[in-house]
């Protein structure tokens, strides 16, 4: 949760920074959302997406891909239904356009904890 938590601070630190360097973050008056609502969206999906293979991982380790793939069908769904009303409302596609850095990132959170979960070290006691 915590690394989970960093990335979350990062991201959204290093796209607002942009956001202001390029002179747009003045759009964002224009839409129902904000950047931080939707790194919120993002971190708790991926947080439970997280929690998911965890428990996956301790109580049904051969089916950890088959929940993981699950697991971002399901939020790339939500995604959709969360960001559906914006679409089409810039001609620039400035509200896609951050949607997509922030899912991405939040992705790249998801395929790792899965990676981690599926190549950990196996122990073997010696006797």
């Amino acid at each position: 949760m915590g690394l989970l938590l960093l990335i979350t601070v990062l991201g959204y630190g290093v796209q607002t920074l942009v956001l202001q360097k390029l002179g747009v973050e003045s759009q964002w008056g224009q839409t129902d959302y904000t950047l931080l609502g939707i790194y919120t969206f993002g971190f708790v999906a991926s947080l439970l997406v997280a929690v998911l293979l965890l428990l996956t991982d301790f109580a049904l380790k051969n089916y950890l891909s088959f929940v993981f793939l699950g697991c971002i069908l399901i939020k790339a769904v939500a995604s959709y239904l969360f960001i559906q009303s914006g679409l089409n409302l810039f001609e620039n596609d400035f509200l896609e356009l951050n949607f997509l850095v922030a899912f991405f990132i939040f992705l790249l959170y998801d395929i790792f904890v899965a990676y981690k979960l599926v190549n950990q070290d196996i122990r073997v006691v010696e006797k």
